[in-house]
């Protein structure tokens, strides 16, 4: 696995050397444990790209978000990487619009340059496994995205309605119902891993508090049984 570049890096067409090395400078040393180096120039592409597209929007909550897909050598999943501008719910919005677009999400992950650029990966599957060929179901993630994103959709019927149109064979990992409770109770997520093995969802969800001076127990108890409520309860299950 890389380790944080060196200050100088490799020319790239289109692109200049600061904001190459901004680029870097911006990013957490967790990022370059998990990226190798074409992921990294893939998103710094994106970046750039978004980048380029202030201009022409109306404010930055009107900017559409960079989406590319790669199908994983051997075909078992594609990636989809996003790059937009990090908000409150995003990366509850992005797992709903996977959902939505009747995707399984085998592992995700998410991160945030220190100005507020999110760079967010997630492996998917079809629902019989192996990589995404469907287009269209490409095309409903985009439209999702772009209607809670750029629309303030809701996604929560939508959601629900393709669980119970195609019930997933197994607990899909992080449940977007579950991944908005952390924003209802007042808690930012500030990095996330999730992943499914053997059938089960193993998530890992760094939570930062809107409010750092009332965080107390009480609070994270409350958390805790939101969040196990949203896993076994029964109104998700039922859809």
């Amino acid at each position: 696995m890389p380790a944080r570049p060196p200050t100088c890096h490799p020319a790239l067409p289109g692109i200049g050397d600061d904001e190459i090395n901004a680029h870097f400078g911006l990013l957490p040393d967790s990022y370059f444990a998990q990226a190798g180096a074409a992921e990294v120039t893939l998103h710094l592409r994106m970046v750039n790209r978004l980048l380029q597209s202030i201009n022409a929007a109306d404010s930055l909550g009107s900017l559409r978000p960079v989406i590319e897909w790669h199908d994983a050598p051997g075909g078992e999943f594609t990636a989809v990487h996003v790059v937009t501008w990090d908000r409150a719910g995003l990366f509850y919005k992005l797992a709903g619009s996977c959902s939505v677009a009747g995707l399984n999400i085998l592992a995700a992950r998410i991160t945030t340059r220190s100005d507020h650029i999110a760079i967010d990966t997630f492996s998917v599957a079809e629902p019989g496994g192996g990589a995404v060929r469907d287009e269209r179901a490409k095309a409903r993630f985009v439209r999702s995205v772009e209607d809670a994103l750029v629309n303030h959709a809701d996604l929560l019927p939508a959601i629900l309605a393709q669980q119970q149109a195609q019930p997933a064979p197994a607990p899909p990992a992080a449940s977007p119902p579950t991944v908005e409770l952390f924003a209802d109770h007042g808690f930012n997520l500030s990095s996330a891993r999730v992943t499914t093995e053997r059938g089960q969802a193993v998530d890992t969800f760094h939570l930062e508090p809107e409010d750092p001076a009332a965080l107390d127990d009480a609070r994270l108890a409350t958390l805790r049984t939101a969040v196990l409520g949203a896993i076994s309860g029964p109104a998700l299950a039922a859809g």
